[in-house]
């Protein structure tokens, strides 16, 4: 990667950051480090059969399934969601598919192109992991008083409009039954 196009440092993030950004996130990183000591993810995980899945690999599918409403998925655009070199999404979707978790077929409009998908066992790694989560995020909400629901629901209601969480929160919707 040329300087030019070379990735901030998470000091210089940091760095450039508000102080209110700063403190904002120093909360959400309490409430997801409680989130997660209430979940069940990495058992859920290992009863789908995840184990032995790479970081990258583990992070192509979960973008596989937040993304799995449009009709052509590709190595770039896992690559631009996960910031992973195409190469490295390359041998990470290989590896997805050698293990029967992804499928890659040429693309009917661009035979240049591969287009990728969740089999149906990858849907079940994926819904577990979500099923983690969502068990951890549930008990933390359950945690809060009324009161503090209703804050946090009015918040987080506006937030989960903007597009790049909307697709995220609508995957986690199907993967909880209310």
């Amino acid at each position: 990667m040329s300087e030019l196009t070379k990735e901030p440092s998470g000091q210089e993030v940091i760095d450039a950051a508000s102080p209110e950004a700063i403190r904002v996130a120093l909360q959400f990183g309490t409430l997801f480090r409680r989130m997660l000591s209430y979940g069940a993810a990495s058992t859920s995980l290992l009863d789908a059969g995840a184990q032995g899945l790479s970081f990258l690999e583990f992070k192509a599918i979960m973008e596989l399934g937040v993304f799995e409403s449009r009709e052509r998925f590709c190595l770039a655009d896992i690559s631009e969601s996960t910031g992973a070199s195409m190469p490295a999404v390359s041998r990470a979707v290989d590896s997805l598919v050698r293990k029967g978790l992804v499928s890659r077929v040429e693309d009917p409009e661009d035979r240049r192109r591969r287009v990728i998908a969740l089999t149906d066992e990858g849907h079940q790694v994926t819904n577990a992991a979500l099923m983690g989560r969502a068990v951890g995020a549930v008990k933390l909400a359950d945690s809060f008083t009324e009161e503090e629901l209703k804050e946090l629901d009015s918040l987080l209601s506006r937030l989960i409009e903007r597009d790049d969480l909307a697709a995220i929160h609508e995957q986690l919707e199907g993967a909880v039954k209310q």
